[in-house]
């Protein structure tokens, strides 16, 4: 790379094509012989942007003069785009289950109640359908809040009080 390529590069872009050559056994003196500049001007070119030259590190760094615009390094982020890229189509599932208002939620009333036991008669095969549905669009939910539920709406749409 020559000088004027060099000099054109944003600070950041410097900062990497440096870092890469000092990482290849070349001194800073090497490195500004190389780009075609001297070693004063090249120095003082590479401290723009608040880089600084860490000598045991041998390599350039970001100054930061305020501690508190120190963002923590957060791996989390790289496990949340993994588990998205893992799950992306269930997600997109329930975005559109949500956009369609089809969401099937449980009341509060329902777990704050006095719990009774009840036995019901119905078709073997109404139920087994029932059971089926709420596993695979309801996993979340036990089947016995599903069916209070289910009674509590049926109360309130057809109860005259």
């Amino acid at each position: 790379m020559n000088k004027d390529k060099f000099l054109a590069l944003d600070c950041n872009q410097r900062v990497a094509f440096v870092n890469d050559l000092l990482k290849n056994n070349h001194d800073l003196q090497q490195v500004a012989d190389k780009i075609g500049i001297n070693y004063s001007t090249f120095t003082k070119v590479m401290q723009e942007d608040d880089y600084v030259y860490i000598k045991r590190e041998n390599q350039y760094y970001k100054f930061v003069r305020n501690v508190n615009t120190i963002s923590s390094v957060d791996n989390s982020a790289d496990e949340l785009t993994a588990f998205i890229n893992e799950n992306l189509e269930v997600l997109k599932k329930l975005i559109e289950k949500y956009k369609r208002n089809d969401d099937f939620t449980i009341d509060k009333k329902i777990f704050a109640s006095k719990l009774s036991t009840k036995t019901f008669r119905m078709p073997e095969e109404l139920y087994q359908q029932f059971v089926r549905t709420c596993e695979k669009e309801f996993p979340h939910l036990k089947i016995q809040d599903i069916i209070a539920q289910l009674l509590l709406n049926f109360s309130n749409n057809y109860s005259n009080s």
